[in-house]
Formats: structure tokens, C-alpha cells, sequence
């Protein structure tokens, strides 16, 4: 075998390339267990998206293609951390229709839950939990989003074996550290990747069925399941989503649709063996519905970056109106909405939530500072005219609102 080869993953259009790295094999083969892969000595078509070069004793120099930034030297885990990482961008570059949200997916009775990821809520931990319990994973860090043809909505196996972060908290059981310990799996003093628990196999799909959002407590706490809003919901997908080749008005409806099927909730624990029990045995997750998405939405492909080419200046003289097009979505006290270009989604405070509504019609700047200052007499007329300035700017800068034409300006005073 010659010092480079090439990994191809199934569903992805580019390879890896190994370079003098032949040792990663094995520890790969542990690490995407059901992720199937082809090898090749020849170099393909399509060049690689990244490279990992050996250049010592267990130590690898990492190269993403589209960075222009030096290699990064790992360890063997870290270097395989590294390559899943960008596996999840690749993925949604091979298949741009579909979405994609950070966070781990474990299967309910045939549904899948999600746990959108929150910054050290224990996400992969509660995921190994669960599946030394028996739960079958998903994933433990991104999840892919498909339409299918019947248009329900659901996610697909990644094939990554879950990983915990070692070491283990000293408040874990002995059975659990002694099933982490027996794993097969790759490890470093940071990370082991659990080969042997249940694991999906990739491109396996399951019907999302709920939503369940993490906060971790410090102090022991008995775990609980609480329901969340719907806007706390959609907040929680539109934040954790990294699709970036769709509309952004096809997410926003693609998170409005699961969010007004789905169940949502936020789960409140201490101990992730007590909150993986306590899931385990919660009636909540048996009967889930399935989500779809209307037949008349399409997920586009998103434009190409307009810089500041579409950005509107905002004129402060003039009048302004909202720009065709915008797709907007308003659940309980959150109001959202995407540019006409379906480049971003913006979640709006109660303030320029205020502002949009009179913006629905041609409206000036003081006019819009004399209906706001009529409809709250307690704050200072200064402040309201600069919180509504900085608003109309920012939504010029968004493409959200546009100058009103004299024709519409006419329109407007007739009525």
C-alpha cells in the first residue's frame, strides 16, 4: 500500500485523503462504525475536502480544502474528532437540499427525540446513557433533516459511534464508567468514541417526533420533563440549524411545521443516569406524532452571498415599507422573519416586533416615533426615536424593508 489513499464515504461527492496515516484506519473503522466507506489508491475525480497527514509518532497535521488556515496537529482521536466535524459540512455539501441542527437524536418507539445542542448541557453523555440503557443513536452531535417524498419529517443516522468526554464525573456509578471502560473504542485522555453501543446504521431514517431542550443543574435535582412554548422550540431548531444551501424561508417553515406537530419540552437534571431512567421510563415518548411539511413548500437552494449589494441604506427622510416577498411567522410572543432573498431569519423583539406591523403600509420616521410615543407615554420620547432608528436601519440592512415609491406613498394617503 502506498503512503496516500482515499476514503470514500457513502453520501458524500468528496473523499479523504490519508497521507502516511495508514494507522487511522483501524481507529476509524471504530469511530464510524456504520458509516460505510470504499477505499482507493488512485486519486479520484473529485478532490478531497480534507487531508490528514502523519507527521510523527501518533500525531497528525489536519487540512480542510476550503481554509485557507495552516493544518492543525492532532492526536489519532482529535484528528478523527477533527475529520467528523467537517464530515457534517461535506454531508451538506453532497446533499444541499437537506437541513442539518447540532444537537444529539435517540429513537423513542420507531421516533426519533432530538436534544438540540446547548453549551455543556450534557447532550453525548445523556445520549451514552441512553444507549447503554438499550436506546438506539442516531447521533450524538449533528443530525441531517430530510423532506421525504411524502413529505414527513425526519432525520438520518449519521453511522458516528456516540462520544463521551473523559474523564468520567465522579458521580457516575461504577457500572457505567466499568461499560465505558470495556468499549471497544478508540480513546484519548479527552474523548472515547463507544463503539459497541446501539447504533444506527447511516442514512437510517426515523420520523422526528419531539423536542427536548437541556439545562443542566450544578445541584442535585431530581430530573423533570416540562413543556416549552413553541417559540422556545423554533428558537432552539432556528439557532442549532447549520444548513446553509437552503432558502432561509424554507427552514423558518420547515421549523414552524415540526414545532406545531411535535411536542416540546425542556428537561431539567443533575445526574445523566438519573435523566436517562427517567426519559427511559416517561410515558411521553410512546404515541409521538410525525411532522410534515406542506405540499407547496420547496426547499430552494439559497442564493449566493449578496454582500451589502441588496442591503438597502436607510434614509431616514424618507418613508419605508416591507419589502415583498419576506416570510414571516409569529408563535405565542416570538415573531420571526426572513429576508425576500432567503439569506437569514430574524427573531424580532417586542419593540421592532411593533415597528414591522406599522411599517406594513408607507411610514416615516416620525411618524412612526408619534404613534409609539402615544402607545407608551412612560418611556422617554429620545429613547423611543433612537430604539426605532437603530430598528429601521437594521431592518434596511437585512433587506427588509424598502424606500416607498410616490405610487405607493399616494396609495396610502388615499386610504
Amino acid at each position: 500500500m502506498g503512503d496516500t489513499i482515499y476514503l470514500q464515504f457513502d453520501g458524500l461527492k468528496a473523499p479523504v485523503q490519508l497521507i502516511r496515516a495508514q494507522s487511522l484506519l483501524p481507529l476509524l473503522a471504530k469511530a464510524l462504525p456504520n458509516w460505510p466507506v470504499h477505499m482507493h489508491q488512485s486519486p479520484p475525480d473529485t478532490p478531497a475536502f480534507i487531508r490528514i497527514l502523519g507527521v510523527e509518532s501518533n500525531m497528525f497535521a489536519v487540512a480542510v480544502t476550503a481554509e485557507k488556515t495552516a493544518p492543525r496537529r492532532w492526536n489519532a482521536v482529535n484528528a478523527i474528532c477533527d475529520l467528523i466535524s467537517e464530515m457534517a459540512w461535506a454531508k451538506l455539501r453532497s446533499q444541499p437540499e437537506l437541513l442539518c441542527v447540532h444537537g444529539a437524536a435517540v429513537e423513542f418507539c420507531e421516533r426519533l427525540v432530538l436534544f438540540p445542542n446547548t453549551r455543556r448541557a450534557g447532550k453525548s453523555t445523556l445520549a451514552a446513557v441512553l444507549a447503554r440503557l438499550g436506546q438506539t443513536v442516531f447521533t450524538d452531535d449533528f443530525l441531517p433533516i430530510e423532506i421525504a417524498r411524502n413529505r414527513v419529517i425526519s432525520g438520518l443516522a449519521t453511522g458516528v459511534a456516540p462520544r463521551i468526554r473523559l474523564p468520567i464525573p465522579p458521580e457516575f456509578s461504577h457500572a457505567f464508567k466499568a461499560w465505558v471502560a470495556a468499549d471497544s473504542g478508540p480513546a484519548n485522555p479527552q474523548y472515547k468514541f463507544l463503539s459497541d453501543a446501539p447504533l444506527a446504521k447511516a442514512g437510517a431514517a426515523r420520523p422526528l417526533g419531539a423536542i427536548v431542550t437541556l439545562l443542566r443543574r450544578d445541584d442535585p435535582t431530581p430530573p423533570r420533563l416540562e413543556p416549552i412554548s413553541r417559540a422556545a422550540a423554533m428558537e432552539a431548531m432556528i439557532v442549532q440549524n447549520f444548513a446553509r444551501a437552503i432558502e432561509s424561508g424554507a427552514i423558518l417553515k420547515t421549523v414552524e411545521a415540526l414545532t406545531a406537530s411535535l411536542p416540546a419540552y425542556q428537561l431539567t437534571y443533575h445526574s445523566g443516569e438519573d435523566a436517562a431512567a427517567y426519559l427511559q421510563a416517561h410515558t411521553a415518548f410512546s404515541g409521538l406524532p410525525v411532522a410534515k411539511l406542506a405540499p407547496d413548500i420547496v426547499m430552494r437552494p439559497a442564493p449566493l452571498d449578496l454582500g451589502q449589494a441588496g442591503a438597502h441604506k436607510f434614509d431616514s427622510a424618507q418613508p419605508h415599507r416591507q419589502c415583498a416577498g419576506v416570510t414571516e411567522i409569529k408563535t405565542d410572543d416570538a415573531h420571526f422573519l426572513t429576508d425576500k432573498n432567503g439569506m437569514a431569519i430574524h427573531r424580532l423583539n417586542p419593540g421592532s416586533s411593533a415597528i414591522w406591523r406599522l411599517l406594513a403600509e408607507p411610514i416615516g420616521l416620525d411618524e412612526i416615533v408619534a404613534v409609539l410615543c402615544a402607545a407608551f407615554p412612560d418611556i422617554a420620547p429620545a429613547q423611543i426615536r433612537a430604539d426605532s432608528l437603530a430598528a429601521l436601519q437594521q431592518f434596511a440592512h437585512s433587506r427588509l424593508i424598502e424606500a416607498a415609491p410616490a405610487a405607493a406613498l399616494q396609495t396610502a394617503a388615499a386610504r
